[in-house]
């Protein structure tokens, strides 16, 4: 329902309270937020922001919910998602998008299109905003490979942010990091011009090695990162025995052990619990800390 108190004119109509969250995550847990909001332009994401701080309440920006957990309590705060910033232009090889595109979906366009770079994120799950966030990738490309600039929301002014002062890494980047406070609104990737049918063809094999990989359910893709030296984390975790471990509903899938498959919609304890049992056996194992790719917003 619409929130009517407290709010600026631009604010209320974009409110809602205890929105429940699972249906907002891939994992499809986590409770409810006590605002929730889904902005359409920069100056909606600006209004709410302000609306939270003037408030008192905390806030957090939430994409296509694909790498993200939320408790069952769900979240006291204003969860902002930025489904609804949408659009794309094209200006020669460059392809500017905005924040809550889906990369998948971009990447299938621009391939079709004959725009070339993003043939590996035809598969990724999550929005662009996100993905400029996190660094998404693969071991055949990132978004560090072709990001030019981003359009980021900072202390209210849009501004334009060049790459290389993103310091994008694996899976991070300064936004992740805290080293800049800020939300992406759009992301400018440098492609380059080839054949559509080359294209499709590249797309197509990426996601046929993906697709054999991965299992299928409601999951969040990666739990772990890899670790900077030695074997991957879902290396590590099939020789410790975590495929097939279960809490409740959350089980690592059989297919790759560095995934999570959710049964429930109501079980982020069994997910959290689950998250921690497959570290304490690597761990215990070989003596590795693994860190979380997920992020746990509590």
């Amino acid at each position: 329902m619409a929130l009517s108190t407290g709010c600026s004119e631009r604010v209320q109509p974009l409110l809602l309270r205890d929105e429940p969250l699972w249906r907002h995550t891939s994992l499809r847990v986590g409770g409810p937020a006590r605002f929730f909001a889904e902005p359409k332009s920069p100056d909606d994401l600006r209004a709410l922001l302000q609306w939270a701080t003037q408030s008192g309440h905390r806030s957090v920006v939430l994409g296509a919910g694909t790498n993200v957990v939320f408790p069952d309590s769900g979240y006291s705060g204003l969860v902002i998602r930025t489904a609804k910033l949408v659009g794309r232009l094209v200006e020669g090889s460059c392809l500017r998008v905005a924040a809550g595109e889906r990369l998948a979906g971009i990447a299938w366009w621009a391939t079709r299109q004959g725009l070339a770079g993003l043939e590996w994120a035809c598969g990724i799950p999550g929005s662009i905003g996100g993905a400029v966030a996190m660094n998404a990738g693969t071991r055949d490309g990132d978004v560090a490979g072709v990001l030019s600039t981003a359009s980021v929301l900072i202390d209210g002014e849009v501004r334009t942010v060049e790459a290389e002062a993103l310091h994008l890494g694996y899976r991070t980047s300064a936004l992740l990091a805290g080293e800049l406070s800020g939300i992406v609104v759009d992301a400018t990737f440098a492609l380059r011009s080839d054949q559509p049918e080359a294209c499709i063809d590249r797309a197509r094999s990426l996601m046929t090695e993906r697709l054999r990989a991965l299992p299928l359910g409601a999951s969040a893709g990666s739990v772990f990162r890899n670790p900077s030296d030695g074997p991957a984390a879902g290396e590590l975790l099939e020789r410790a025995g975590c495929k097939g471990m279960r809490v409740g509903r959350a089980v690592v899938s059989d297919r790759h052990a560095n995934v999570i498959v959710n049964e429930g919609t109501d079980n982020a304890g069994d997910v959290l619990r689950l998250i921690e049992d497959m570290k304490r056996c690597v761990l215990e194992r070989f003596g590795v800390e693994l860190r979380e790719e997920i992020v746990v917003c509590s």
